[in-house]
């Protein structure tokens, strides 16, 4: 069993299975959290973590959209961080007391390196993440890669017309047979595209659910636009026994990171995402933007 604790031995914490190898982070964030050239971090899985003292002095900081990194409040100690839609832990190996038997096996985005800093390891490298999909990375679905194609374009579009973009994502939910919902959303589809701009770009996510890119779109628009969708199609939803929920995120010119849309692309996603799904549990009854979510 390993063991662990903060900086001043207030928050204590047994991890009562194995954790995964250790990756060394050297994103920017990482570096900021941790005042340190990388962070070292490894999988926990939700039911191996049990904290032995403390657990109440933990608060977090959502460092992007759905990601709060833990720390003792107290002392500071970064202990983990978890996405919302993770079955795992992120966890800082910093705390941990003695050998946990695991090892480093990688740096990442190693394009964010420290200037002041020279790696001295054979690990491999990678600038972003590894080639295989990693479990801490944002909503990068098999399904997303077309929409993360097209808002590539149109982030640098944006920051050369120094303009927001807005992203809407729309779930339908119905429940009914197969052949009748690909009709329904057929429908659906048709009453976006009478709904939205020339410029705007609709991408079909899936059977129910379908993303609308907005470019040179603020917050207040996006939500016009997303209300104008919303009216076109309820009534067809409605008589269904469904319901549509749309979430909406909006991200400023100066906010893209421009060595790496990519961060910038899954931050949009992911807060568009969370919207999504707050619009979801209040019954879909509404649009919601991710700046008027609860904090």
């Amino acid at each position: 069993m390993i063991t662990g604790s903060c900086l001043c031995g207030q928050v204590r914490y047994e991890i009562r299975g194995e954790m995964g190898p250790i990756t060394h982070c050297h994103c920017p964030s990482c570096r900021k959290a941790h005042a340190s050239a990388f962070s070292s971090v490894a999988s926990v899985q939700l039911a191996d973590l049990a904290f032995t003292a403390g657990e109440a002095l933990l608060k977090f900081y959502e460092s992007s959209p759905g990601k709060r990194r833990y720390f003792c409040s107290n002392c500071g100690s970064q202990i983990y961080a978890k996405r919302e839609d993770q079955e795992h832990y992120v966890f800082r190996m910093g705390t941990i007391d003695g050998d946990p038997g695991v090892r480093p096996v990688q740096h990442i985005f190693t394009g964010h390196k420290a200037p002041w800093y020279k790696l001295h390891d054979d690990l491999p490298e990678y600038l972003e993440w590894p080639p295989q999909v990693q479990a801490d990375a944002p909503a990068a679905h098999v399904k997303y890669k077309h929409l993360y194609e097209l808002m590539n374009g149109v982030f640098k579009l944006a920051a050369r017309k120094e303009a927001s973009t807005s992203l809407l994502l729309l779930m339908v939910d119905i429940n009914t047979e197969q052949a009748e919902l690909q009709e329904l959303t057929r429908e659906v589809h048709h009453k976006i595209e009478m709904n939205v701009r020339e410029s705007d770009m609709i991408d079909r996510l899936g059977d129910n659910l379908f993303a609308v890119i907005l470019p040179y779109t603020d917050a207040k628009a996006s939500m016009i636009l997303a209300e104008r969708i919303r009216n076109a199609f309820k009534g067809v939803i409605q008589a269904h026994g469904g319901a549509c929920c749309i979430g909406a995120a909006t991200v400023m010119c100066d906010r893209l990171h421009m060595d790496n849309l990519m961060v910038s692309i899954d931050e949009l996603v992911a807060m568009a995402e969370k919207a999504c799904r707050f619009s979801n549990r209040t019954g879909g009854d509404k649009a919601i933007h991710h700046d008027s979510l609860p904090r």
